[in-house]
């Protein structure tokens, strides 16, 4: 071998596996992936004709003049195909940052960007057609130079700039992996022109061009990678809404598990809170009006619960349930879930100072022993049930407005940490009459 075809052959190898690989399978239809066939195939047609010229060169310079025009016809081929590379290339930027909701001015200017490189080629193509290739150097370093040559450097000049303005003016408006290719073309493109300009011999451009492909292919969005994607993302979803329903223990178990999840406990607190005058103040203000503020006060709430180590059971109507002690187990839940209630308060102090209203609640307590499960097939609830969460609610309804009723087990088991009054005894059916206190 005479002539300076390493980079060549190893890049034509390199392109044929990729093309091998991208079309052995199908492709998301895009117009940045379909441009990105065209750049795959002149890449190859580049190198091939580039072989191809260096083979006749080594003749026509050695004196077999018969191979003269042939060696003409695929050295100036070639730069055609190179120059149609690199507008490809600048195309495939172009259409690579077109996003969602486009306006119809910037997608003008898109076609006026795609249009402007059409007629940079046809110019450039003119300009090779009519101008005589040079050549120099002897043995395996022979290579062709002049005006039809400087026309591929300009033109990689010109896209570079192009390339970059387009960059520049979409940043923040499409994802960021899509610059990858774009930032890769301008610097391997631009240290290769460079190198190619003052070392004529090395035949590096091929090798260039390969290695923009490979990073363009990567970068490439296809629908494997997008569905996995969204598929995650809507398990994500899924979870987090279930989490929102259920404590993570019980996601966790039937998440693996068909069967019903029913699981007693016997230390656990219990509350009950509920908006007094809820028909009131619905016909006072509205249904719409009133169920929004009850919502927002409900999610302030449950913003201040992750404080605590409680779990959020539900809200009904105007009610919220939570507990602590379920479905782990937290010593001193009863104290917690307190705590928790005291500070209820204050966040509907500040709600309806901040919304110009007068929302009461009343707030039962309670201690003992619970079940706990879900409900249901379809519209699935996890709730529980037991005579200590019957007596808890039947606390709220006795209570005093903005007050914490709590139970003879509560207050026993809070000694003398808090300030109590004593309540009349309350008559609950099937359990007799218990013993009531209010927190102070």
């Amino acid at each position: 071998m005479n002539y300076n075809i390493e980079f060549q052959i190893a890049s034509i190898i390199f392109i044929s596996t990729l093309l091998i690989v991208f079309f052995s399978k199908k492709r998301w239809s895009s117009p940045a992936n379909f441009i990105f066939r065209i750049v795959m195939i002149l890449t190859f047609c580049t190198l091939a004709l580039d072989i191809a010229s260096v083979i006749t060169i080594t003749k026509y310079v050695s004196g077999d003049n018969s191979i003269e025009n042939l060696n003409n016809i695929l050295s100036k081929l070639y730069l055609i195909v190179m120059v149609a590379y690199i507008i490809s290339v600048d195309i495939y930027v172009i259409a690579n940052t077109l996003y969602p909701k486009i306006s119809q001015r910037h997608l003008t200017w898109k076609y006026i960007e795609g249009f402007a490189c059409i007629i940079g080629f046809i110019i450039s193509t003119i300009v090779i057609l009519n101008t005589p290739l040079l050549y120099g150097g002897n043995g395996k370093f022979i290579y062709s130079y002049g005006v039809p040559s400087d026309v591929v450097y300009y033109a990689s000049t010109v896209s570079i700039i192009l390339v970059l303005s387009v960059m520049f003016t979409n940043i923040g408006k499409v994802p960021v992996k899509r610059f990858f290719p774009i930032i890769t073309f301008c610097v391997i493109q631009g240290i290769i022109a460079l190198i190619q300009m003052h070392n004529r011999e090395l035949l590096i451009v091929g090798l260039g061009s390969a290695v923009t492909c490979l990073v363009m292919y990567f970068s490439l969005e296809n629908p494997d990678n997008n569905m996995i994607e969204e598929l995650n993302n809507a398990n994500k979803r899924s979870r987090d809404l279930i989490l929102n329903i259920l404590p993570l223990s019980i996601a966790n178990k039937i998440e693996y598990n068909s069967e019903p999840v029913f699981e007693e406990y016997d230390n656990v607190s219990i509350l009950y809170a509920s908006v007094m005058n809820f028909s009131k103040l619905a016909s006072e203000i509205g249904d719409l009006k009133i169920a929004r503020l009850i919502n927002s006060l409900f999610n302030e709430i449950d913003l201040v619960s992750c404080n605590y180590k409680i779990s959020k059971i539900k809200t009904a109507s105007n009610s919220y349930i939570a507990v602590s002690g379920l479905p782990s187990k937290i010593e001193n839940n009863c104290e917690e879930i307190i705590r928790f209630a005291l500070d209820v308060f204050r966040i509907l102090k500040s709600f309806n100072e901040k919304n110009k209203v007068n929302i009461q609640l009343r707030i039962g307590i309670n201690n003992g022993r619970v079940v706990a499960g879900i409900f249901g097939k379809k519209k699935f609830i996890y709730d529980l049930w037991g005579d200590a969460v019957d007596v808890a609610s039947y606390l709220e309804k006795f209570g005093t407005p903005n007050k914490i009723c709590v139970s003879e087990k509560v207050h026993s088991l809070l000694g003398t940490k808090y300030d109590y009054e004593i309540r009349e005894p309350l008559e609950i059916h099937g359990l007799g009459r218990i013993k009531v206190f209010e927190i102070k």
